[in-house]
């Protein structure tokens, strides 16, 4: 079972990476899946929650899933309400800041694609009693200034959030 987790975990990490290497110079387009959406729920991280089936959750989750997210594990929100783990939606956006928020209720504003399950984090917020503060995203379109910005480093154009 441990070797069963290890390999799953490297697994997820790699295609971590992969998508985050892949993501320079590539051209974001909103296809037809694509549709705005905001999502309240749990953030979980994906490789506990995954392997555990729908598991490894809550408050008694917490603590592991935030170590997850600070390693790189990618993160998702599992929406509230939701039965099984069906519905969990990968947050594409970078885990390692929202790992103090694990186990959390949050609220992501993104294009979501459901086909996927995955939404276009555009901004996110954790519950804080009765409201919502905004967590600072760092990945690398949510850092671009611009496009004229992006254009005089000589980077590829910002990512749009309409």
């Amino acid at each position: 079972m441990k070797a069963f987790l290890v390999m799953s975990f490297s697994a997820l990490l790699v295609a971590g990476l992969g998508v985050a290497y892949a993501h320079e110079g590539h051209d974001h387009k909103e296809g037809k899946a694509g549709k705005e959406m905001t999502v309240q729920g749990e953030l979980i991280d994906t490789a506990c929650f995954t392997t555990s089936d729908g598991d490894a959750k809550g408050k008694e989750h917490a603590e592991c899933a935030g170590k997850c997210m600070a390693s790189g594990v990618p993160a998702a929100i599992l929406p509230e309400g939701s039965k099984g783990s069906n519905p969990m939606l990968f947050l594409l956006t970078n885990p390692t800041v929202l790992a103090p928020y694990a186990g959390q209720t949050i609220k992501v504003e993104g294009t979501g694609y459901e086909d996927k399950h995955a939404i276009d984090v555009k901004k996110l917020y954790v519950k804080d009693g009765d409201n919502w503060k905004e967590i600072q995203l760092k990945d690398e379109h949510h850092k671009m200034g611009g496009e004229s910005d992006a254009k005089e480093k000589g980077e590829h154009a910002a990512h749009e959030h309409k």
